[in-house]
This record gives structure tokens, sequence and C-alpha cells, in this order.
């Protein structure tokens, strides 16, 4: 093993883990793959943190109270300030119900199994998922959990093992990729939560630096590997997309990273790149920017209470680089090079995260008196409303059900040679209609056949993961082939771009003598709709949160486009609304939207009845 030398260029790479998260959190559309930055960092903190324990252990000098007073040294002080900070800001502007939700992901995080936390609350509808100041620190709990084990592994099998021990290390790193492909085909989310699934991403890293594999008699080998790998880094953060990941997705990112720091050394062109002062300065911040930027983009979103402009997005960057930069000067070079014992360290550590906790759960009692009863009952509306009514995992698949061989065809096609057979066909915003169709309907004689799937436009293009591309070649290609369907209801969340899609798949359809229905887009707000009744002064929070301009502008563009074609369209925004200051949002004390958009169902059976759809299902 080659000795211990601080490589500017892992600076770099830090540089580009961090800045690639954040810009993919601020703004996704124009880095739809930032998010393998958090893969990087996996990477390389096993390539530091395994060589340093395996070289210790070699040399009979690991100490576990050592290792982790240095690490809470190193981590706990700019997160326990950054957990504080957020508990006062989550107070100020969370509803109660919110509140609670944020205090167990606190508890979870001082715990460092947020990632196990956050997993019981992933799902399609995950607005409270995302809404959580702390939702970044699940994979700062996956770190902590994997040094929970690697060090009592590797002075376990060295122990027994001798250097053989390494053996044991690549069997856990192969056991944690299997579980990885096998849980991403089976459980997504657990796949991308868990920490042992993401163990071998570590594990590599470790690999690389146990077993060196710098090439210093050739210089070609090591600079076109250097150069593909940073290369195929920056591909992943504009190319790839987050379905399916981890699964075999995140080889791409994890061999880059392990490849470029196994060749790189200091006379290659991308050392030299990822050692310049810049990227330094970002490596150097990039534990406190991580800790800082994602509680900023919460609670900027919540004070101006809108989706965040391109202004907004500067100022987001800029405040988390500030705060970053303070982080890191002020709290954790401080604590970092402090000489305090190590005996009070895990005592310090206990007792502040238990306070902060604490104090947490003691406001929960405070906040219900700051709220009525009506405001209550709206918030608990966001919080608990299940979408059984879009038939997940049935005849509505999401990203938990990655192709179309969880679609249950016996429980979603319906067809009748002596009835009208209807089919409805789109994404969730298709779903959200069923059980209002369903009602409405004469079930005497029609039928309704249910054909949906998350993300999934309904069109011949097939775009999208493989559940969208499968499901929608074979309703296209099987379903409304066969002479079996008289009608096609289309709904998706539109946007502009879907119009010439659109119109080409309705020509196609109608040439197979299908009557075709679309329905338009509806309203959304940058937050959940209960949210925003819940908060005084609803009624000016729901006008800021409206985005009732953009989806004018399509709505307008594909009534007049579907209309000179004479398609039946169905607009929704003007079913709702009037105009912008005038739009529906309760039915019967309860918000007709459950999230940004998604009716509930007696917010579909209000629409479809007001619009007119119900009526046109029964002309026949």
């Amino acid at each position: 093993m080659n000795k211990s030398k601080f490589r500017a260029d892992i600076q770099g790479l830090r540089a580009l883990a961090v800045l690639s998260v954040v810009i993919y959190h601020i703004s996704p559309f124009h880095l739809p793959g930032g998010f393998i930055g958090v893969d990087v960092f996996f990477v390389i903190s096993g390539y530091l943190i395994i060589g340093q324990i395996y070289k210790k252990v070699l040399d009979n000098r690991f100490e576990f109270k050592e290792f982790y007073v240095k690490r809470f040294k190193r981590l706990f002080p700019a997160y326990f300030v950054t957990i504080a900070i957020s508990s006062i800001f989550a107070f100020i502007y969370f509803l109660p119900g919110e509140f609670q939700n944020y205090t167990w992901s606190l508890v979870s995080s001082c715990l460092y199994v947020s990632n196990f936390y956050f997993y019981t609350k992933s799902g399609y509808f995950d607005s409270e998922l995302q809404g959580s100041p702390l939702l970044h620190t699940w994979s700062l709990s996956v770190e902590e959990q994997f040094y929970a084990i690697v060090p009592i592994l590797l002075v376990a099998c060295y122990k027994f093992f001798h250097k053989k021990s390494i053996l044991a290390l690549i069997l856990v790193g192969v056991v944690s990729f299997i579980l990885c492909i096998y849980l991403s085909n089976t459980n997504i989310s657990f796949a991308f939560f868990s920490s042992i699934t993401r163990f071998w991403q570590f594990i590599l890293g470790g690999l690389v630096s146990i077993y060196t594999l710098q090439l210093t008699k050739q210089k070609a080998i090591p600079e076109i590997v250097s150069i593909a790998s940073l290369i195929t880094l920056i591909a992943c953060c504009f190319f790839m997309s987050h379905d399916d990941f981890p699964g075999f997705k995140a080889l791409i990112p994890t061999l880059a990273t392990t490849l470029l720091l196994a060749f790189s050394n200091r006379t290659l062109l991308t050392y030299k790149l990822l050692a310049i002062k810049p990227a330094k300065f970002f490596g150097d911040i990039s534990y406190s920017l991580y800790l800082w930027h994602w509680p900023v983009i919460i609670f900027y979103s919540l004070h101006f209470e809108r989706e965040l402009t391109a202004i907004d997005k500067i100022a987001v960057f800029g405040i988390s680089i500030i705060l970053g930069v303070v982080s890191y000067y002020f709290i954790e070079e401080r604590f970092r090079r402090s000489t305090n014992s190590k005996s009070n360290t895990f005592l310090r550590v206990a007792v502040l995260s238990s306070a902060v906790c604490a104090a947490s759960f003691a406001f929960t009692q405070v906040n219900d008196f700051r709220f009525t009863e009506q405001q209550r009952n709206y918030e608990q509306f966001m919080l608990n409303y299940k979408a059984d009514n879009f038939r997940p995992g049935i005849c509505f698949l999401t990203k938990q059900q990655p192709d179309i061989s969880y679609y249950k065809k016996d429980l979603c096609i319906a067809q009748s040679d002596s009835k009208e057979n209807i089919v409805l066909l789109g994404d969730s915003h298709a779903a959200h209609w069923y059980s209002a169709i369903k009602e409405a309907i004469n079930n005497e004689t029609q039928t309704l056949t249910q054909i949906t799937a998350s993300g999934c436009k309904p069109t011949l293009d097939y775009k999208g993961e493989a559940r969208c591309t499968e499901l929608m070649k074979w309703a296209f290609s099987d379903v409304l082939y066969s002479e079996s369907y008289d009608k096609v209801i289309i709904s998706a969340r539109w946007d502009l771009n879907d119009l010439k899609p659109l119109l080409e798949t309705i020509k196609n359809l109608e040439s197979r003598g299908l009557t075709i229905v679309v329905l338009g887009p509806i309203l959304e707000y940058s937050q959940p709709l209960p949210r925003l009744l819940a908060q005084p002064n609803s009624k000016e929070k729901i006008m800021n949160s409206s985005m009732y301009d953009s989806i004018a502008k399509i709505d307008s563009k594909f009534s007049n486009a579907l209309t000179i074609e004479g398609v039946e369209y169905f607009s929704i925004l003007k079913t709702i609304c009037t105009d912008k200051s005038k739009c529906i949002t309760v039915s019967q004390n309860s918000p007709i939207q459950f999230d940004y958009g998604h009716l509930t169902t007696k917010g579909a059976e209000l629409v479809l009845f007001k619009s007119g759809i119900a009526s046109n299902l029964n002309d026949e």
C-alpha cells in the first residue's frame, strides 16, 4: 500500500460532487443527473477511510475510540449547527403535523438512521418527503452506518485471517452489489435509501486505496482513462435520469470515480484540472455546503411561496455558498483542530443531540395552539390522504413498479361485446379520474379500462422508463389495436411539447375507428393546496402559489389545436377557474386537490360533472 499523500484532485472531485447535487436540487431541469454526486462522495469516502483503517490495522495501530472521535469532530459540529437552526425555521414555517414529522426526522438523523426513516415515507405521492429540510441527511446516515461496520469487520477479519481479511471486504461488496441490483427491480426505494445496497460503492473506493492501480511507468493509459472517466461523470450529470436508480445505472458514475482515483496522478491533465483553486475551494467547503443547501431551498421556497425563478435559484445558490463558507471556516475547521480530550467527545455529542431533539418535541406541544381546528384538518388531509382511487401498483404503475409485469391485466382490463368499452389512458393525471369516471358511467351498458403509469405521456413517441414504454407500446399495439374498444379518454400532465405527438397519436387512433376525448391540464400550485388552505391569509397565499398563467397557456394551445381537428376537448382549468383569482379549491369542506395538483376522489367527481365530461360519457 502506498504512503498516504494529499491528493488535490480529490478536492476537485468533491467539488464536482457537491456542485452537481446542489445544482440538481435547485434546478433539476438544468442538471437532471446531478444526484450522482452522492455516489461520487461514497466512493471518495471509501477510498479515504478504508485506506486509513487498513493501514493502521496492518501496523497494529488502529484504535476504535480514536477513529470515532475523529469522525465526530469532523462531522458533528457543523451538522449540529445546521439542525439547530433548521429546527427554529421549521417551527416558524411548518404546520403542526409537518413540525411533528420534522421532529421525528430530526431524531432519526441524530441517530444516523434517517435513510431508513425516509424510506418509510417514500412513495409516488411523497410531498412530506420532498418537503423535509433534513431529507439530504439520508446519505450521511448511510456513511455513518458504513463507518460503524467496516472498522469492526476489518479488525475482526485481520485478527483471524490476517492479510486474507481483504477477501471478506470484497465479499461484502459483492453481496451489496447483488442486493442493489435485485432490490432495484423489486423495491427501488429501499435500494436507493438502504446502506447495504450502497456499501459496494465505498468498498470499490477502498480497494483502490489498498491496492493502488496508478501506472507510474506509463502516461498514455492513465491519461486516456482519467479523461474518459471525468467526461463520463460530467455526462452522467447532464444525461442520467433518476428512474431505475441505483441498479446497474449506478455502476457508471461509481466506476468512473473509481478509475479516476486509481489512475490519476500529478502529471495528468485531469489531475491539474481537478486541482485548480476554485475546485479546491468548493472541495474544502463541500460538507458544509451539502449540509446547508437543502434547508435553504426548503425554507426559501416556503418564505416566498412560489416556484423558484431564475433569480431565486441564483439567490439560493449564493446563500448556500455563504453559509457553507461560514460553516467551514468558523465551525468545521475550529473543531477539527481542537485538542479537547477524547473522553468527553461522545458525551457532548449525546447531550447536544438529545437537547435539540427534546426542544423540538417540546415545541410540538405548543405548535397546536397556533392554528385553528380547520387549519389542522386541512393539513391532515395533505399528510394522510391515501390515493387508493388511483389503484397504485395495480392499474397505475409508479417507480415502485419498474416494468409492465406489475400491471394487473385481469383487474384493469374490462371489455364486453354487448357494452360500450372505454379506456382511460395516461399518467397520474389520468389515474386521478378513474374512480369518478367509474362512478359516472352506466355499468350496465359501459365498461372502463385503466391503463396508467407515472410520468408516462399517452403518445406514440414512447418516452420514459421501462414501465412507460412497455405499458404504452402494449396499449397502442395490442389493447387499442383490437376492435374491442369504442372510446379513449386521454389525460396527462401536459406541457407544450406534448401537443404535436398527441395530435399524431389521435390521428392514429381515429383511423382505427376510436372516439377520442382529451382532458386538459389541471391547475397546479407550487405547494400542496391543503397546505395553502391551512395557512393564515390563505387566499393571498393560494394566489401567490398558483401556476395559473403557465397552465392557461398550455390549455389554450391544446384547446385551439384539438378543436380545429374536431377532437372533443374539455378544459379542466376553465371548469375550476372563471379567472385567475376565482378558482374552486374546496368541496364540502375538503380540498379538491391533495397535493400540488392531483384531484381527490370528491374533487374529481365535482370537476367531472361540472365540466360536462360525465354527461358526455352517457351520451352514447
